[in-house]
């Protein structure tokens, strides 16, 4: 009943539509249940619980329930793709590709596309093709997504100073920062130091609620709080350097919020997911006070994403030929541009591979392909291949954050390896 009530109150007070998103409190019943394994707000991220805690996360924190709509696009079966019978090389010799999915990478579930129709599908860890995943920041990609509606319908502008929507950065180190500079992950702020198990500042984390709400309590106003405490850059120009940081999509989204008038999580509803025809409903995570958590807090099934992957193949058209997302938007993070890729010299994943960042994702230049991709930490992604037209999406549990190890299985190993197998199919 109190989450009802909530619910209604949120979409009164935010001018939401009787069929909006509908903002929801943490889930007494399914925390007491985790409880009693041990699981926690505070532990479900670490090795012993993470398998455990992924279709469930949302439910810890306050959340959005993004409804699908009545359309549900349904993905026409192509030839099979035999993960068992494709082979990749390891460090101690050849293994199926499922054999390394499973084992190495600690996969949950995976959905491959070629032509726009299924070829591999794969469910495991207690969940089915509706069942939602925690895709980690992968939802960085979804912000942005959001950003750039909103921008399309002329209510937002890359090159605008953030200032002019959130005047509250008017004594941090976002004081100068444009749109797209925080878009692009260019503002180089100097954080907290993390630890080795959680690399980034905690502080955000906890006053976002993301490890549950009694971590919140020391922030009355949620996330709002954490931008006042980030006072200094690195010693850069504003926009020189590439620096992954969450708070970058944290402030994506309170700028979009800022700019529309409502949460980004309705526009994702609305205007992302019921539009590519999404076939279960999704969750976004939120802090108390109804701030989405842009960096990380979006928990959908594995097919939807891959749904919404095939708009990276479609000039940002559904498969009924709607313009679902800008097409210059699209083009831009197929393309990028000599300030993105300078920045991206200068920071720590240009070892992975040449590349850049560009509006919360990632385009890796790997052999003689392109692929532009969304990724979460723990291996979750959609990765897009124009050469093989295919969309590849992952979503696991490895039990360690930004390992180079695993950056390499996953770029390096398994993702060509399917590609080229897509080739020959």
């Amino acid at each position: 009943m109190k989450t009802r009530l909530l619910s209604l109150a949120v979409m009164v007070g935010m001018g939401f539509s009787a069929h909006a998103v509908t903002f929801n409190s943490p889930d007494a019943n399914f925390i007491d249940s985790a409880n009693s394994i041990g699981m926690t707000g505070e532990t479900w991220e670490t090795p012993e619980y993470v398998s455990s805690a992924m279709p469930h996360v949302y439910k810890f924190t306050h959340s959005y329930t993004l409804h699908k709509g009545q359309f549900v696009q349904e993905l026409e079966k192509g030839k099979p793709l035999d993960l068992e019978q494709v082979q990749v090389e390891d460090f101690d010799g050849p293994l199926s590709v499922m054999d390394f999915l499973r084992n190495r990478m600690q996969n949950h579930n995976a959905v491959i596309l070629k032509d726009g129709k299924l070829v591999h599908e794969h469910y495991g860890n207690g969940m089915d093709q509706h069942s939602p995943h925690l895709d980690m920041s992968v939802s960085k990609s979804f912000t942005a997504m959001a950003a750039a509606i909103a921008v399309d319908k002329g209510l937002l502008n890359w090159t605008d100073k953030a200032v002019r929507y959130v005047p509250e950065l008017k004594g941090t180190a976002f004081k100068n920062a444009s749109v797209s500079d925080i878009s692009d992950m260019r503002t180089a702020v100097v954080l907290a130091p993390g630890t080795v198990e959680k690399y980034w500042d905690v502080r955000l984390s906890n006053a976002q609620g993301y490890y549950g709400v009694e971590a919140s309590k020391p922030y009355p106003n949620g996330t709002l709080d954490f931008f006042p405490l980030i006072t200094e850059r690195q010693d850069y120009a504003m926009g020189e350097k590439y620096d992954y940081q969450d708070v970058n999509s944290e402030l994506l989204g309170l700028i979009v919020d800022r700019a529309t008038g409502k949460s980004f999580t309705e526009i994702l509803e609305k205007e992302l997911l019921q539009k590519v025809g999404v076939g279960a409903d999704a969750y976004f995570m939120s802090d108390k006070k109804g701030l989405a958590m842009g960096s990380t807090g979006m928990n959908m099934a594995t097919k939807d994403l891959a749904r919404v992957g095939l708009l990276f193949l479609n000039q940002g058209k559904n498969q009924q030929g709607e313009q679902v997302l800008p097409a210059q938007f699209v083009e831009a993070l197929w393309q990028g541009n000599e300030q993105v890729r300078s920045a991206w010299k200068k920071g720590k994943e240009a070892g992975l591979a040449d590349g850049f960042y560009k509006d919360q994702f990632r385009l890796l230049e790997i052999g003689k392909r392109k692929i532009l991709a969304m990724v979460g930490v723990n291996g979750q992604v959609c990765a897009m291949d124009k050469q093989s037209n295919a969309v590849i999406t992952l979503n696991g549990a490895y039990p360690m954050a930004e390992t180079p190890r695993f950056a390499v299985m996953q770029f390096h190993q398994l993702v060509p390896t399917i590609l080229d197998a897509l080739d020959r199919v």
